[in-house]
């Protein structure tokens, strides 16, 4: 007879999560994410004034709320058929940005990494100095850490104005500028940053981790002593000899909306849609199932702009306040791995060949990101011109509806606004952790993270880190889930 175990809450991560795992001779049968609460920022959306979104939204969560509030920005620029000036793209990638590098950062040094100083792993090479890195809180590395991003954090301020819930982010730009004084100060903490990554975090240049284009380039890189003695080499070590190259496989189907738009009309980081190919990325392929979910609808799945939030709390059958996300009727991974296999990254497209998706492709596919991200930063800081217009007024009147894609640092994030009489009718969120985190689908089609719970063992049903692992890959934002 399997055993229900239940973690809740499920803790280290933003919000509130239960997990049910059924456990069968110490292997994982069947999981359960539930997200235990109902927040309503769709209902307040509706009957406001558009712009409204921008003050709103970026409240459903602290974490990304930048990413929520140039979402919002997205789709009232598209309502309202506004034109954005150089300046305002290369603010707002900053912004977005920072904060994924911040949140990058903090999701491994603060979350993720305490993990691997679990007593179960005290016989693995490399454990002692592991617990004196990675110790929560007090590890020297986290404490090097929290310092580093203490700098990112001041970009933002000079870049947003605040943070979180900067209200400079604007459908046609930022009305924060930036001179000549901020813009040197940015590049100058920009700089000390990296000295951090390539210092303590790589033990190398930001270019030479990134030229590295294999596993096992990757596995050579790590021989070097100062690769090796890195936080981020010690971290490989501990991965392989820990097994999280062989836990953790998700649907194997990889969305991205594409993010931080430029100029000329392209975005440097693309869309798309991966299962054994590449496919363009279709919004309309989009729909929201609520089979499983707290909510009343005469409808199995809608696309979102005509999505309904009504709760039915006693919904029989019904485990999660999170609605299920499905891109052509299947369950997709979104976040960190996804955009680096949509954006043909060479180093986790091997990975993920040699590997499929794992706890250690999810979390190199993080590391590698923060540390492309902050590679591009420089640029984007360069390229603006203190002496041109950061916004522009755009009209007051919304003639369409509008969708605001981008993407968050745990994923694909979509904000979808009907209009009518210049008022908000209805708005719809799909987070990257409703995508990861969702319940199961009137098809009895389980989400990404109860699919990668699925036939995991567990060595200690009283302490399962295999499921902390797997979980924490995800990096789960619940407030945003449960928005």
């Amino acid at each position: 007879m399997p055993t229900l175990i239940a973690i809740d809450p499920f803790n280290r991560i933003e919000g509130d999560l239960r997990i049910e795992i059924e456990v069968e001779d110490n292997t994982v049968h069947s999981a359960k994410s539930s997200g235990i609460m109902f927040r309503g920022f769709e209902r307040i959306m509706s009957g406001r004034a558009p712009m409204d979104a921008l003050v709103i939204t970026p409240r459903i969560c602290g974490i990304c709320s930048g990413s929520h509030g140039v979402a919002a920005a997205k789709a009232l620029a598209q309502a309202q058929g506004a034109e954005m000036p150089d300046n305002g793209f290369y603010m707002k990638n900053l912004i977005l940005g920072i904060e994924v590098v911040m949140s990058h950062l903090s999701h491994f040094y603060l979350l993720f990494a305490p993990d691997l100083t679990n007593q179960r792993y005290k016989n693995l090479r490399g454990y002692d100095t592991v617990n004196q890195r990675f110790t929560a809180m007090s590890g020297s590395s986290v404490v090097l850490a929290l310092r580093a991003r203490q700098s990112a954090l001041e970009i933002m301020g000079l870049v947003g104005g605040k943070w979180p819930n900067s209200l400079a982010i604007h459908p046609t730009g930022t009305t924060s500028t930036m001179n000549l004084s901020s813009l040197t100060r940015a590049i100058g903490i920009l700089k000390e940053f990296q000295d951090f990554m390539e210092k303590r975090f790589l033990g190398c240049s930001l270019s030479e981790w990134l030229d590295i284009d294999s596993f096992d380039k990757l596995l050579n890189w790590q021989k070097n002593g100062a690769h090796s003695d890195s936080d981020l080499g010690l971290f490989l070590a501990m991965s392989l000899d820990a097994g999280l190259d062989r836990i953790g496989k998700g649907p194997n189907r990889f969305l991205s909306y594409g993010a931080y738009d430029l100029p000329d009309a392209s975005t440097w980081l693309p869309s798309g849609y991966f299962d054994d190919r590449m496919h363009p990325f279709d919004q309309t392929l989009i729909k929201e199932h609520i089979g499983s979910s707290f909510f009343r609808d005469a409808v199995e799945a809608r696309h979102p702009l005509d999505g309904v939030t009504t709760p039915l709390a006693d919904k029989s059958g019904a485990y999660s306040w999170a609605k299920a996300p499905r891109y052509d009727g299947k369950t997709v991974e979104v976040g960190p791995l996804a955009r680096m296999i949509i954006a043909d990254d060479p180093l986790l497209t091997d990975m993920v060949r040699q590997m499929d998706s794992s706890v250690m492709t999810r979390m190199f596919a993080r590391l590698r990101e923060m540390c492309r991200i902050t590679n591009e930063m420089s640029g984007w800081l360069e390229k603006i011109n203190p002496a041109e217009p950061f916004y522009d007024i755009p009209s007051s009147r919304f003639t369409s509806n509008g969708i605001g894609l981008t993407e968050a640092a745990r994923g694909s994030l979509g904000h979808w606004m009907k209009i009518s009489s210049n008022l908000i009718e209805n708005y719809q969120v799909v987070t990257p952790s409703a995508w990861n985190m969702s319940p199961r689908d009137e098809n009895g089609q389980p989400g990404p993270v109860e699919q990668a719970l699925a036939g995991v063992h567990v060595a200690d049903a009283n302490d399962p880190v295999e499921v902390n692992h797997i979980i924490r890959s995800f990096d789960p934002c619940m407030s945003c889930t449960v928005h």
